[in-house]
């Protein structure tokens, strides 16, 4: 009935079932009528054209307040409620009128009320305080005329349906705009997700050609080091064959003197040799040179070492993945990165034997030397860098883990957001991490951090041995 917006359900209360009789003969006496029938009527005007047809009011009673509060509940639960009350002033005993108006209204704050009242307990006064300056409520006074309740009744019965229509049609609306709301905001949602791509995208860009521009730098400088460095450790290698003839030489050269100091001729010839050989320190110097020169073949070799990973580190444009040691990547991390390390931490390497793993060696080169760097600038000084790797079967695990001042709880969730920094303005791009973090997603595997302040940080790399 509410569906059609054509409720013309009326409750009669009344204790007096005379006046329901009354009511049903005066509402049962024009189910044709309009409103300008109803004006022809009380004017005594003629009608000129037929009138459309309404349709029948649908009347129900009650004897009293409580009664009329039970069909009103009733109604609204069964979704099927009254859209009309007319409501007798005095009912003794019980509920008086204006208290069963408030009860009923408590239930359904929509029930439209026509009170009919004759003489009143209530004063006018009294009854708009207790029942309010309500649209919802007409004063019907007694004698009345049949067309004057009818009117009336057909008034509050429109008004009625009018209101809920326009509810029904304001839900609607709300629902319209709920759906363009959301539809909004997923295109919202929709463009900030293609910023945050965008933004990806270009950090990615700026960060390789960082990259592109160091590998460059590595590789001129790789190539111009190499050359020098190979014919000095070449010449320091044959020195090296010179060092130990003449130290030999020098040797032989002893045992004869020794042999000399015999023959009287050859004593004043040795004393002087004796006396030079210990002005020079020439024992001292035949004892240190070949040290010397062989912590400097074993330095050019550290230095051609470093060319070589730089040399590798500087081909940023692997394409496809190779079966890799891990330990000798990590190895040739701590190579390129020791002298920003040196000044800051001991580097103690936990090692275990690994399988093969698939990967581009150079990314996680550089995710490892990113890692080590920030460990290394969390130190002020003499502290130390644990790195360890582990492997269960499945996964292969590299944790990296200082005892610097560490990650404070409100940035432990940023640190891999893409441009996010603790660092002074030009001291970082808060790129490093979230890079590290997107090469070790590309991998198959995860990237997660650990840290309390004041004593260190965790970063713990999970890598899959098949992907």
């Amino acid at each position: 009935m509410t569906d059609s917006f054509d409720n013309r359900r009326i409750l009669i209360v009344d204790d007096n079932r005379a006046i329901h009789q009354d009511f049903q003969k005066i509402l049962a006496k024009r189910p044709t009528s309009d409103l300008s029938q109803l004006e022809a009527e009380l004017f005594g005007q003629k009608i000129s054209k037929p009138q459309t047809k309404q349709s029948a009011f649908e009347l129900d009673n009650a004897y009293s307040g409580n009664e009329a509060l039970e069909k009103v509940r009733q109604a609204r639960n069964a979704r099927a409620p009254y859209a009309l009350a007319f409501i007798d002033v005095r009912m003794p005993p019980g509920w008086d009128g204006i208290e069963t108006v408030e009860q009923l209204w408590q239930v359904d704050p929509n029930l439209q009320v026509i009170l009919c009242t004759a003489y009143s307990d209530h004063s006018w006064q009294e009854t708009f305080e207790r029942l309010g300056n309500s649209d919802n409520l007409l004063i019907l006074k007694k004698p009345f005329e049949d067309v004057e309740a009818l009117q009336m009744a057909n008034a509050m019965i429109h008004k009625w349906n009018a209101a809920k229509q326009a509810g029904i049609k304001m839900i609607q609306l709300e629902q319209l705009v709920d759906v363009r709301t959301e539809k909004i905001a997923k295109q919202n949602q929709q463009l900030e997700d293609k910023i945050t791509e965008l933004n990806h995208t270009r950090a990615q860009l700026i960060q390789s050609e960082k990259l592109a521009a160091i590998g460059q730098l590595a590789a001129g400088i790789a190539h111009e080091v190499n050359n020098p460095m190979g014919y000095v450790h070449s010449n320091l290698d044959v020195l090296k064959g010179y060092v130990d003839a003449i130290v030999k030489v020098c040797h032989s050269f002893d045992s004869l003197l020794a042999e000399a100091k015999c023959h009287p001729t050859l004593k004043s010839f040795t004393q002087r040799f004796e006396q030079d050989k210990q002005q020079q320190e020439l024992s001292y110097i035949l004892e240190d040179m070949p040290q010397l020169v062989q912590e400097a073949l074993n330095g050019t070799a550290r230095v051609k070492g470093i060319v070589a990973d730089l040399k590798d580190f500087s081909h940023m444009s692997q394409a496809q993945k190779s079966e890799e040691d891990i330990n000798q990547l990590i190895e040739q991390a701590i190579n390129i990165s020791k002298n920003e390390t040196k000044y800051h931490a001991n580097i103690i390497k936990d090692f275990v034997s690994l399988p093969l793993l698939p990967c581009w060696r150079n990314r996680l080169v550089q995710v490892i030397l990113n890692l080590l760097i920030n460990a290394s600038q969390a130190i002020d000084k003499d502290g130390q860098i644990v790195i360890a790797t582990r492997a269960n079967g499945k996964d292969v695990n590299i944790t990296i883990e200082d005892n610097g001042s560490g990650i404070a709880p409100e940035h432990i969730d940023k640190v891999f957001d893409p441009f996010f920094t603790t660092k002074e303005i030009g001291s970082g791009s808060g790129l490093g991490l979230h890079i590290c973090h997107t090469i070790i997603e590309s991998h198959g595997g995860a990237l997660t951090v650990a840290s309390e302040q004041g004593k260190g940080t965790k970063f713990t790399i999970t890598l899959p041995l098949k992907t």
